[in-house]
């Protein structure tokens, strides 16, 4: 529990070095600047994770908080939910795209129901 701490603690001081506006969120140009960073590299490296599309793993956290907003705190407990073999993000990345997939399937049925009701004319009843 010690070491999930100190590892939570370490994690949100560097997130917090990139917080450039002093907003405690991070933006796209902010993580992909924090990518970067060497000393990231090495913490995701004792962590096991490997972060492979910086992109999509913010897009998928921005997403996940249905606010827009990826807080430095959201950001520390997401990446350490994923600690562990790299294997853990490309799930998250499954999860993520499985749920965008999901709310466009869900889009295109509604528009669909509706173009189709549009069209079908007004009801008749035969006696």
């Amino acid at each position: 529990r010690r070491q999930q701490q100190r590892e939570s603690d370490e994690l949100y001081s560097l997130l917090k070095t990139v917080d450039a506006d002093g907003t405690n969120t991070v933006s796209l140009d902010e993580f992909l600047q924090l990518v970067d960073d060497p000393r990231l590299h090495s913490i995701l490296e004792v962590m096991q994770l490997d972060i492979k599309d910086a992109q999509l793993l913010h897009d998928m956290l921005n997403r996940s908080t249905r606010g827009g907003v990826v807080s430095l705190e959201f950001l520390t407990d997401s990446l350490l939910r994923m600690k562990g073999p790299a294997m853990s993000v490309d799930l998250q990345a499954l999860v993520y795209k499985t749920t965008v997939l999901q709310e466009r399937v869900d889009e295109l049925f509604v528009r669909g129901y509706h173009a189709a009701s549009a069209t079908a004319g007004p009801a008749v009843t035969i006696l």
